[in-house]
């Protein structure tokens, strides 16, 4: 079976590195040995442990996720957590656990304790401090640096490069397409650790890594009239602003029950989203969902389908209609599929050995009633069209702040009657033909750099259904088989326990879509 990417995104700093040593030998391609501060890297790193949340988004998002060896319970992506281990807290991790990972570097936003830090020094492994990025440079050369650990001072620097080029082009292209839209204000809030409320502004005294984000909204950010994190209600109220995203229903309580802020008219009129606040800190790929989903609440029927996002019917196997509505007491097979979204979102949960069923019980409208609180909709634990539009949205996110989005073939929890794996119709020659695809192979097909085919479009695109490739907004599929296609193609036989040879042969589109 095809073994999806498990890797996290390794953000990293430089500009503050605290490392021992690399020992090891030099490659032989001239990308090793690399000097990144004062750290020299001799070899490629073949294991990491990633502490930090943020780190770990940047490192997948280069698309070096396949070397994260564990990551801290801080990294709470969905498509990292469900298969890397935990080594316990960022703060206090467990030292032996990150020995036993087998890892030969641990990447971290904050300093370890002494005697941790000394456990692992002692034990060989090299610990990388790194500070957080607050504005443009800053990320550049994290991403920079970030390649070159992982990929070599050629190779690795391009990657980074390129990657940060790619993520601040997507993010300024999604915010020039409602520039010209009419101007609205929105805040974000959350409780700080002394339960005060507390927002991100961004200007010179304050430079806060979320404030950075946020200035790629095309909106305005009213916590920019703050002088401290700690949110002046006074102003706020003054304020009032259009919209209001909100970390977790703490804050949402609160601002109802406040006397100053309760009238607020994005409260009155239902504008607040809930956004987990660590989705603001991730500088990776959740920058660009977080993006999205944050556009597509305050400009709505403006921005285009990839900041609205896409409906995800087809991959879950239901078609959804304007008379749909199911509440508690309703039994139906599409039941079922709704309570799978909401598995996958964090919102139902079951208890182990149990699955989803037809049956629309009190777990299922308590499920769908927190999911319309948060999502701006009237909670009224009934899943009526306006909400399973919204549950079957791409740019929804999960209860952890991120974007589930199964593959184009469905997913290992997905309901009886989402779609399938594909199935193989075999010939007497030895050809394959994968459903959902307009492919056939046989032991002589073999595709590498260089050739051009219409399979090759067939293949790119089943490339960007797993997430191994991606192509900036425009572009698409082609029948040439360049490096880029190539370079997925390795990562792909690494993932999966084939010769890393970066062509497409027999074996490897066997694997590739999936069949005996």
């Amino acid at each position: 079976m095809l073994k999806k990417i498990t890797s996290c995104v390794l953000c990293l700093l430089t500009l503050c590195s605290v490392c021992l040593g690399f020992a090891g030998c030099s490659s032989s391609d001239g990308n090793f040995p690399v000097t990144v501060g004062h750290t020299k890297i001799s070899q490629k790193p073949e294991k990491v442990v990633v502490l930090s949340d943020n780190l770990a988004d940047i490192v997948y998002y280069l698309g070096y996720s396949t070397q994260i060896a564990a990551l801290s319970d801080s990294c709470t992506q969905e498509e990292l957590t469900r298969y890397i281990g935990s080594v316990g807290s960022e703060d206090n991790p467990d030292a032996e656990k990150i020995i036993a990972s087998g890892a030969k570097y641990v990447l971290t936003e904050k300093p370890l304790p002494e005697e941790t830090a000394k456990t692992l020094k002692d034990n060989g492994l090299e610990v990388i401090l790194h500070l957080v990025p607050t504005d443009e440079e800053m990320l550049k050369t994290l991403y920079l640096t970030l390649g070159k650990i992982f990929g070599g001072k050629t190779d690795g620097a391009q990657m980074g490069e390129s990657s940060y080029n790619r993520l601040t082009k997507t993010l300024s292209q999604a915010e020039s397409q409602v520039e010209s839209a009419t101007v609205v204000s929105f805040c974000y809030l959350y409780m700080n650790e002394a339960g005060i409320l507390s927002s991100f502004p961004y200007n010179k005294t304050l430079p806060t890594q979320e404030g950075y984000f946020l200035n790629y909204l095309a909106a305005t950010n009213v916590a920019t009239n703050f002088t401290e994190l700690k949110v002046d209600q006074d102003i706020l109220k003054i304020s009032n602003p259009d919209f209001i995203f909100y970390d977790d229903e703490t804050v949402l309580n609160y601002l109802k029950d406040s006397s100053t802020l309760h009238n607020m008219s994005a409260l009155k009129n239902s504008r607040t989203y809930m956004l987990p606040k660590e989705s603001l800190s991730r500088q990776g790929n959740t920058m660009l969902s977080t993006q999205q989903f944050m556009l597509s609440k305050m400009f709505p029927g403006i921005v285009s389908p990839e900041a609205t996002g896409e409906s995800l019917q087809k991959l879950y196997g239901i078609e959804l209609n304007k008379d749909m509505k199911y509440e508690e007491g309703s039994d139906d097979a599409n039941v079922k599929i709704v309570q799978q979204r909401l598995v996958d979102l964090g919102y139902l949960k079951l208890t182990e050995g149990d699955s989803p069923t037809t049956y629309y019980g009190s777990m299922t409208a308590a499920a769908v009633k927190d999911f319309q609180s948060k999502n701006g909709l009237e909670a009224t634990g009934i899943a009526d069209f306006k909400t399973l539009e919204v549950l079957f949205n791409s740019t929804t996110l999960s209860a952890n702040g991120t974007p589930y989005i199964p593959n184009s073939q469905g997913t290992a929890e997905a309901p009886t009657s989402a779609p399938s794996e594909p199935e193989t119709k075999p010939s007497s020659s030895g050809s394959v033909t994968p459903s959902g695809y307009n492919i056939t192979f046989t032991p002589d097909t073999v595709y590498k750099e260089g050739d051009e085919s219409e399979d090759i479009r067939v293949i790119q695109q089943r490339l960007v259904d797993i997430r191994y490739i991606s192509f900036d907004e425009g572009d698409s599929p082609t029948t040439y088989y360049g490096s880029g296609t190539k370079n997925s193609i390795t990562m792909f036989q690494e993932d999966n326990g084939l010769e890393a040879t970066g062509i497409a042969d027999y074996k490897t589109l066997k694997a590739l879509f999936d069949v005996e």
